[in-house]
C-alpha cells in the first residue's frame, strides 16, 4: 500500500522526466570549468530546483485536466489526480512544499536575479504552452523546446559563463528533434483519431509532415553540432597548427551521426519509443556511442588542464 503510493506520487511529481534538467550540467563541461569544484554546490541544488520547478508545471497540468483526463481511458489509468489514486488536496500540498523549498533556497543559498528568472521562464512557458500553446501547430513544438534552453541557460547563469551561440542553436535543434519524435509517435501509436483526442492539434500534423519535419531537424542538428566542433578548436586550419588531442574531438561526429540513426530507427520501428524518451537511455547501441562521444569530448576539451593538474 505504502510503496502504490509512493509510486503515484513519483508520477504525479514526473519524477522519469527529471533527466531533461541534466542540461543544466552542460554549460559546467562546455565553459571547460568542469574542474573547478566550487561550482559544484550551487550547479546541484539549482538541478534540484530546477526538478522542483518542472514538477510544479506537471502538477498543475495534471489539477486542470483532471476532468478532461478521466474521459480518456489511457491518461485515467497513467495519471494519479484522474484515477483518484491522490487527492486534489494531496496534489495542492505538494504544490505548496515545492514552491517552499525554491522559495527558501533563492533566498538562502541561490541569491540570484537571473537563476529565478530562469526558474520562472520554466514555470511561466510551461503554462503557456498548457493553457494556449499547444492549440497551435508548429507554436506547440517551439514552446516544448524553449523549456530546454531555459534549462541550459540556468547553468550558464550559476557559472556565469555564457556557453557558444551554437552550442545553444544544436540544444535547441534537439529538444525539435524530441518533440517532433514524441509527435510522430503518438500519431502511429495512436491513430490519427485517438491522437487528437489526447490534443486536439494533431488534427493539423500528419505522419508524412512530422517525417519531414524529423528529417529536417536531423540534418540541422548534425550540421550544428559538427560546425559548433570547428568553430571552436579552429579546426579549419592545417592539422599541424592544431594540438592533436583538439584535432581528436572531430573523431565523435561519426558517432554523433550514429546515435541521432539510430534514435530515428528505433522511434520509427518502436513509436511507444518516441512517446517515453527516457527509455532510448536503455538502448545498447545509444549508450555505447554515447559513452564513447563523452569520452571523445571530455579528451578534447579536458586533456590538458588535467595535465596541468597532474603535472603543475
Amino acid at each position: 500500500m505504502v510503496s502504490n503510493k509512493l509510486k503515484a506520487i513519483l508520477n504525479l511529481l514526473r519524477v522519469r522526466q527529471y533527466y531533461k534538467n541534466v542540461l543544466i550540467f552542460l554549460a559546467l563541461f562546455f565553459s571547460e570549468l568542469l574542474l573547478d569544484f566550487s561550482l559544484y554546490p550551487n550547479i546541484i541544488l539549482g538541478f534540484i530546483l530546477l526538478c522542483c520547478a518542472s514538477s510544479i508545471n506537471y502538477i498543475i497540468n495534471d489539477m486542470k485536466d483532471i476532468e478532461k483526463d478521466r474521459t480518456h481511458a489511457e491518461k485515467e489509468k497513467k495519471k494519479p489526480l484522474a484515477s483518484g489514486e491522490l487527492s486534489v488536496s494531496f496534489a495542492i500540498i505538494l504544490l505548496l512544499i515545492l514552491s517552499g523549498i525554491i522559495i527558501i533556497s533563492v533566498l538562502f543559498f541561490i541569491q540570484d536575479l537571473l537563476f529565478i528568472l530562469t526558474l520562472l521562464l520554466l514555470i511561466v512557458t510551461g503554462q503557456l504552452y498548457n493553457l494556449l500553446l499547444k492549440n497551435y501547430p508548429f507554436v506547440d513544438l517551439i514552446a516544448l523546446s524553449f523549456g530546454y534552453i531555459w534549462r541550459t541557460l540556468a547553468g550558464c547563469v550559476l557559472i556565469g559563463y555564457l556557453i557558444s551561440p551554437w552550442l545553444f542553436l544544436a540544444i535547441f535543434e534537439v529538444a525539435m528533434f524530441l518533440v517532433i519524435a514524441k509527435r510522430r509517435g503518438d500519431l502511429f501509436y495512436l491513430g490519427k483519431d485517438k491522437a487528437s483526442d489526447h490534443k486536439e492539434v494533431y488534427n493539423q500534423y500528419s505522419p508524412e509532415l512530422l517525417v519531414q519535419l524529423h528529417n529536417m531537424m536531423a540534418t540541422a542538428l548534425f550540421i550544428t553540432y559538427s560546425l559548433y566542433l570547428i568553430n571552436k578548436f579552429d579546426l579549419n586550419l592545417f592539422p599541424s597548427t592544431v594540438n592533436l588531442y583538439e584535432y581528436i574531438v572531430i573523431l565523435s561526429i561519426p558517432f554523433a551521426l550514429y546515435i541521432i540513426m539510430r534514435f530515428m530507427y528505433l522511434t520509427s520501428a518502436k513509436p511507444e519509443i518516441a512517446r517515453h524518451a527516457e527509455k532510448i537511455f536503455l538502448d545498447k547501441g545509444i549508450l555505447i556511442a554515447g559513452a564513447i562521444t563523452f569520452c571523445i569530448l571530455l579528451y578534447a576539451f579536458y586533456f590538458d588542464k588535467i595535465i596541468e593538474l597532474l603535472f603543475p
